[in-house]
């Protein structure tokens, strides 16, 4: 098997010096290329001949052919040294002649089959394989070979010269290949020792028999044209070589003697027999390479061995170590051929020494023979693997002896070796053991495909180390590969491709190892030395051009065709090729911040192959166009900041932009200018309390740097140079966005639907749910204020951007990056002053409705190219904790603040933690369809000013004119406010009033409008025609505090009903303000409760009984009917009222109230009360409930403050402790704790026991005032009416109601002797005699919502006695029963009568009293009544927390309101009954 290793380049002087010590650096086989598709169009362009088509049947003519022919002697003359010369003719359908046998016809590829090509290369390596035996033959006819001395360089030509010896070192080229092969043609006139003398500096020795001898055998051999079939391969030739071998042997003698050798002394021991043992080792380990070279490796093997040994035996360190380097080669290229070998004894570094492991078993013993190194058919696994365990076990004491005999030789010797090799073959030694070190110290399948085609793997091996400890460590390899670097003193002697391939080689094995700071140090000495000798090309080209060096970039102009030509390598080099991939690489090595295009994060598992003069640097080019990537990028920028020194970094860059500029490079300058500015930047977004946030460069060096890059760009575009554009230096280029605020008329408003209420009002009907938290709801999203612009009308923008480098920034043009939605943006140039940021006003029109993502702006900076920039609003730096594990070359890489895991597997290829990203912001527009434009016309308001009077209500008129002549409006709605409605909601906010003063706040709020739109039709469609006008009326109410009020006209296009109207649309408002004055008018300054009798009831019953049949016939409606009147001071107020208590629809139980009322107003005002009776109808109409009032009028006079006093029915509550409903539904809870600091189950019950006392008040009554001059009337505010514990108990109807009747026995009235008589004077007040039989009835009525188990207590006692004596009623009081008795059930509503036989012994006045008390608490809860919250329109609410505690759990009691009262007397005049 051959390798082939292909150049297009002619190795230099130095290398060629090396041949044959290192044979493969000298080209062993040229060949050339030629197309027969372009000489066949020439043919036919000459001869104007076009019927013959390129892709038909293709030949040569004789032309050609004799073309092709010198051409192969032009090369036999410039690569005479070479084995082989042919030149593939490509699209030849047609076989060349026989004659010429250097030309190769390579056919189409309709023509060709899958095994063509293979065909052709086996007959050029048939070819070559014959050649080389010549050459073999000719190695062993020398009688020695020099070892190659170092050259020595003339600085001022840069020419390399060998240094002369007297010993030949070059092997000469048989005359007859060149004649053979030429055929008929003509050979060179180059003589031979001309064609030797171009090889080496000194002709061999060799006398003139033995030329000729060589030259015979090798007319004699066969030729390649197929007349005579040469060697298939190179073991058909190693009879003719042994045979040419035992010749030389026998003839020795004769050849020493014409050679005339000088020999001192005789035998084995003598100065002659040594240079002879050396000579014949030197010329062994040539032949040795011959067979690596042709792929015979145990021919190899065993050939280097014995010369080997012969070097050793004679102390010749230098071609003994290169026979062992070879051997090693020759053991790894059977290892990766699958082959089975032996470690040779002779690697180990002492010859006596012995290894268990040499031997492969105990019937295999070690050795050298032929047949055993070549059997291929049936490799054995397991000695395979043996073996490679053997020589990696090997290695690193046979590559310390390879080059310890090396610098042997040099110390105790004249044989030098140059230090091109020597550094070679360190670089390859420590490249081997970086290999094997990857690989967990053995060589498997990957690393052996690594190590001899150089292809990158990532999988490591799976086989188990057993040796890693005791293989040598990564520093130890990085010494190692260290001593490669040339010594100062023979540094001068290589050339500069040299001296870069020996760098690259030691920068390459240490960027595998992971030492990248040495790695750095390397790479910055290339830089070192390869820019003088920039510089001075530079300088030679300038003197060639007539300008001064110096003149840079400017002398472009001047350089064009340098300019072109560089471009066109560039081009053909590729982007990961050439010079500007190794400066990226090197200024990534030192934590330079690249460009985000370029811009490759460093990682120390990423492998750098840079060896010889491929420099093929791994480069990931990242997308760079999205604000998530400039983030990272940003973040990736800030990480590499902090990393490595930043004044090596400035200097690196410097170096880059010089060597550029020397080349030129008119790519690299804008490139690396645009690095170090930058590097040299802060790369933050500072805030208004930031630090310094200025570049480090001087500010001279900033402007240098911006000038270069305006030159080079000029440059660029005189010479048609694509693409040479920098990239902008600064991502937070752009830091604010913001839409400008549009006039108050035209600006759109985003409505909700549910919020809306249509009927003017403007309050908010939406419903809440019962839950303070509810895991199964969704969450709301939060209304976030997006701007708002119409499509078809301009818009401004104001884009804020910063500079914060020391010079001017012109922007060329800049425009709004929008995305999908089309906006006609205005661009403009403009120019940001030096460290500042600039507010950047852009103008444009939205083409179409929907949702506008401005996501940042697309700007082109003079010299850079067009990029975009994101939005970055808030300050931003990074600031990452330094951390022990983070410093060094760990900083250089973007990492998570914290793995998921310790046995992760992907915690590399984490994401970096967002907390310390930039956070690009973007600017949400919503683009609405296009909206009419309405103006307030007039208004029927004078100065826009109204004055009224507490409680009164006026109107105006507002004239609303369309100014759109395209759209018109449907949609039209008012919503109002007013100068009370902040401090309204500042009550709200307030967490300390009650339940019951903020339901009074929540009423002023939500129902007790102060402005109202008024419709004179309910269902009217409110629309305005495009240049159409309307009139709407406003109706005012005073209230105090009202001083201004604004009325909001929301109007838009929908262009659907209102039915169907989407649940967010967009309006335009306009806005009406006016002022108002509100006067003082009737106020109500106190209040009062008063029980009252109910005796005046009990005698209209009695009068109606007593009335005549015509009167009783007449129905009760009627006669309540014509009673009602109004009153005045001058008359008995109370006689009408008194006399319809107990009648009709009036109830017995009243209580008096008394209202005080203050006139405020300069002129006379009547006030007017209106009070009600209960209504038992269910939903009765407003106009029904007020017809039976009665109603008091009184004129209050300014200044003055009157008294009204009215009967007002007792107030029975079924639920008094219910919770006080909300009338906002954002206040709609579950649970409502009372808001005092220190809560009393008693207090509470209380305050809600009057507050729905008051609100059943103000049920029942109302009041109103007139101005009887002017006719103005209003309303009065009663809801400043308060309660007391003392009116609360006035008028609050008793739970259980006892009611006393007296009547006489009716057994006791059928006899004259015993009859009885009762007189009954009041309610609860009779008279009787003494001694008579009379029958006490008391009822009981559940008046609750529940039912109870009464226990009845009666206690008669002597009227206005003492205690002791009122109770002492042994002859006084006879009573038939028990006084106290417990009761069944009495269930809700339901009266029970208790009767009890009694008889008065004495006369005077007698008082029962009566009390009724529970016999068990009720524990059951009265079903659920929200009648009341209902009724008040409040938010359901569940008291759930707090009906507990307000439950009453002991026993109660209730006492008779009227006590029973009786007067008894001796004798009743009968006549009186």
């Amino acid at each position: 098997m051959i390798v082939y290793y292909m150049s297009t380049s002619v190795p230099s002087a130095a290398h060629l010096s090396l041949t044959p010590f290192e044979l493969y650096r000298e080209p062993l086989l040229v060949v050339g290329i030629a197309d027969a598709l372009e000489h066949l169009g020439r043919m036919e362009q000459d001869s104007e001949l076009r019927s013959t088509s390129p892709h038909e049947k293709a030949a040569l003519d004789d032309v050609a052919i004799s073309e092709l022919l010198d051409a192969v002697l032009l090369f036999k003359e410039q690569y005479h040294s070479a084995f082989v010369h042919q030149i593939l003719v490509f699209d030849c359908d047609e076989p060349i002649t026989a004659e010429a046998s250097e030309i190769v016809a390579v056919p189409s590829r309709q023509k060709s089959t899958s095994t063509t090509m293979k065909t052709i290369m086996c007959d050029l390596t048939s070819h070559l394989l014959g050649e080389m035996t010549s050459y073999a033959r000719s190695l062993q006819a020398l009688p020695n070979i020099e070892t190659p001395k170092p050259a020595q360089k003339d600085l001022s030509s840069g020419d390399f010269h060998p240094i002369e010896t007297s010993e030949p070192n070059v092997i000469p080229r048989a005359e007859s290949r060149i004649s053979n092969t030429a055929g008929s043609h003509s050979t060179s006139p180059a003589p031979d020792l001309e064609r030797s003398r171009n090889r080496s500096s000194v002709h061999p020795h060799v006398s003139p028999a033995q030329t000729n001898g060589i030259d015979e055998r090798s007319r004699s051999r066969p030729r390649v044209d197929g007349s005579n079939t040469p060697p298939l391969t190179f073991d058909q030739t190693n009879g003719l070589a042994e045979s040419t071998i035992e010749t030389a042997d026998k003839d020795k003698g004769r050849r020493l003697s014409r050679d005339r050798v000088a020999v001192h002394g005789f035998g084995s021991g003598t100065v002659g027999e040594r240079a002879r043992n050396k000579a014949k080792g030197r010329i062994g380990v040539v032949l040795g390479s011959l067979y690596l070279l042709a792929g015979r490796w145990p021919d190899a093997i065993r050939e280097l061995v014995g010369s080997a040994t012969v070097a050793r035996a004679n102390s010749d360190h230098v071609w003994h170590a290169k026979a062992l380097d070879y051997i090693l080669v020759s053991l790894l290229m059977c290892a990766w051929a699958g082959m089975d070998f032996e470690v040779p004894q002779i690697c180990y570094p002492s010859g006596d020494k012995s290894s268990p492991h040499l031997s492969k078993s105990a019937k295999h013993t070690p050795s050298s023979s032929t047949a055993e190194l070549t059997a291929l058919k049936s490799p054995n696994a397991a000695n395979r693997l043996v073996s490679l365990q053997n020589l990696c076990a090997l290695l690193p004491d046979l590559i310390n002896n390879i080059l310890h005999l090396y610098i042997r030789a040099a110390t105790f010797t004249a044989d030098i070796i140059p230090q091109l090799s020597f550094s070679d073959s360190a670089i390859r030694f420590a490249k081997l053991l970086t290999i094997i070190e990857g690989t967990h110290g053995l060589l498997d399948d990957q690393g052996l495909q690594l190590v001899v085609l150089n292809a990158n793997s990532s999988a490591h091996s799976s086989l188990v180390a057993s040796n890693l400890a005791s293989f040598p460590t990564k520093s130890d390899v990085a010494a190692l590969v260290l001593r490669a670097i040339p010594s100062p003193s023979m540094e001068h002697l290589l050339d500069m491709k040299d001296r870069i391939n020996i760098y690259a080689g030691i920068a390459s094995v240490l960027a595998r190892l992971g030492y990248h700071r040495k790695k750095a140090f390397i790479m910055r000495e290339i830089l070192l030395f390869l820019l003088p000798a920039l510089i001075q090309s530079r300088k030679d080209s300038a003197a060639e051009l007539g300008v001064h060096p110096a003149a840079s970039l400017s002398s472009f102009d001047l350089a064009g065709t340098s300019i072109v030509l560089a471009e066109h390598l560039g081009s053909i080099m590729g982007p990961d090729n050439g010079i500007q991939s190794f400066l990226r690489l090197v200024n990534e090595v030192y934590g330079v911040v690249q460009s985000a295009e370029h811009a490759v994060a460093p990682d120390p598992s990423a492998v750098a192959d840079i060896t010889g003069s491929n420099l093929g640097v791994v480069n990931v080019t990242t997308t760079y166009d999205t604000s998530e990537a400039i983030a990272k990028y940003a973040l990736q920028s800030a990480v590499t900041r902090s990393f490595g020194n930043h004044i090596l970094k400035i200097e690196v860059l410097r170096a880059s932009i010089n060597i550029c500029e020397a080349l030129p490079d008119l790519r690299g300058v804008l490139r690396f200018s645009s690095d170090l500015l930058r590097t040299a930047g802060s790369g933050i977004a500072p805030g208004p309390k930031s630090i310094d946030a200025s570049p480090t460069l001087p500010i001279e060096d900033q402007a240098r740097l911006v000038n270069n890059v305006s030159r080079a760009v000029s440059a660029a575009r005189k010479f048609e140079v694509q693409d040479a554009e920098a990239d902008y230096w600064d991502d937070f280029l752009v830091r604010s966005i913001e839409v400008s605020k549009l006039p108050a008329l035209k600006s759109p408003i985003c409505r909700h639907k549910a919020n809306l209420n249509f009927g003017g009002s403007g309050k908010s009907e939406a419903q809440a749910g019962p839950f303070i938290y509810n895991p199964f709801l969704t969450k709301p999203t939060a209304d976030t204020t997006e701007p708002l612009v119409v499509a078809g009308e301009e818009v401004r923008f104001s884009v804020l951007c910063q500079n914060l480098y020391n010079f001017d920034l012109e922007i060329e043009w800049i425009r709004l990056d929008t995305g999908k939605i089309v906006l006609d943006t205005l661009i403009r140039s403009v120019v940001i002053g030096p460290y500042r940021t600039q507010l950047i006003h852009l103008h444009g029109t939205p083409m179409s409705a929907g949702v506008l993502r401005i996501e940042g702006c697309i700007a082109k900076v003079k010299g850079c190219r067009e990029r975009r920039f994101p939005i970055f609003e808030a300050a931003w730096a990074d600031t990452s904790d330094v951390k022990l594990k983070n410093v060094g070359l760990s900083a250089a890489t973007l990492t998570i603040e914290r793995p998921m895991s310790s046995t992760s597997d992907t915690i590399r290829s984490q994401r970096p933690a967002i907390s310390r990203l930039p956070a690009p912001t973007t600017l949400v527009i919503n683009v609405i369809e296009s909206q009419p434009t309405v103006i307030v016309k007039a208004t029927s308001l004078s100065q826009s000013a109204i004055m009224l009077l507490e409680g009164e209500t006026r109107s105006f008129t507002v004239t609303m004119r369309n100014i759109s002549s395209t759209t018109p409006v449907d949609l039209l709605f008012l919503t109002f406010t007013d100068s009370t409605s902040s401090v309204l909601q500042s009550a709200l906010a307030n967490k300390d009033l009650s339940q019951a003063e903020l339901y009074e706040v929540e009423l002023a709020s939500y129902r007790r409008e102060t402005l109202k739109w008024r419709r004179h039709d309910g269902n009217e469609e409110h629309t305005i025609g495009a240049n159409d006008e309307i009139t709407v009326d406003i109706e005012v109410v005073g209230k105090p505090g009202l001083t201004n009020g604004v009325v909001h006209i929301d109007y838009g296009y929908v262009g659907v009903p209102k039915s169907e109207i989407p649940d967010h649309f967009y309006t335009r408002q306009v806005v009406l303000t006016f002022t108002i004055t509100v006067n003082a008018s009737i106020d109500l300054v106190r209040n009062d409760f008063l029980p009252f009798t109910g005796d005046f009831a009990w005698q209209n019953q009695q009068r109606q009984i007593n009335n005549s049949t015509s009167v009783q016939s007449t129905p009760p409606e009627k006669r309540s009917r014509a009673t009602s009147r109004l009153t005045f001071r001058t008359e008995n107020r109370f006689q009408s009222l008194l006399e319809r208590l107990g009648l009709g629809t009036q109830g017995s139980d009243h209580c008096l109230l008394l209202l005080d009322f203050h006139n405020a107003w300069p002129k006379p005002i009547t006030v007017s009360v209106q009070v009600r009776e209960k209504t038992t109808v269910k939903d009765p109409s407003p106009s029904d409930l007020w017809k039976r009032a009665y109603t008091v009028h009184e004129v209050i006079q300014p200044g003055q403050t009157s008294r009204l006093v009215l009967l007002l029915p007792l107030i029975s509550l079924s639920k008094p402790f219910a919770q006080v409903p909300s009338l906002n539904p954002a206040t709609k809870r579950q649970f409502i704790h009372s808001s005092r600091k220190s809560y009393d189950p008693e207090t509470e019950r209380n305050a809600r026991e009057a507050f729905w006392l008051r609100e059943e008040i103000l049920k029942l009554m109302r009041a109103s005032w007139t101005e009887d001059a002017t006719g103005r009337a209003g309303e009065v505010e009663l809801r400043s009416l308060r309660l007391t514990a003392r009116m609360i108990e006035a008028i609050k109807l008793e739970e259980v109601a006892i009611e006393f009747t007296i009547s006489a026995d009716p057994i006791s009235s059928l006899s004259p002797s015993t009859r009885s008589f009762v007189t009954q004077l009041a309610s609860s007040r009779f008279r009787t005699a003494v001694d008579s039989f009379l029958t006490l009835t008391t009822t009981i009525t559940n008046r609750l919502q529940h039912p109870i188990e009464p226990l009845l207590r009666l206690q008669p006692s002597v009227r206005h006695q003492p205690y002791n004596v009122a109770l002492d009623l042994g002859r006084k009081f006879a009573f038939n029963g028990v006084m106290q008795q417990s009761l069944p059930t009495l269930h809700p509503g339901e009266s029970r009568q208790i009767q009890m036989g009694i008889s008065l012994l004495a006369r005077g006045e007698f008082e029962i009293r009566a009390s009724v008390e529970e016999l068990r608490a009720w524990k059951g809860r009265s079903a659920k009544s929200n009648d009341s919250i209902e009724q008040h329109g409040g938010a359901e609410t569940e008291d759930i927390g707090m009906e507990g505690l307000l439950e009453r759990k002991e026993r109660r009691i209730w006492h008779a309101k009227e006590n029973c009262i009786v007067y008894v007397v001796d004798e009743v005049d009968t006549h009186q009954y």
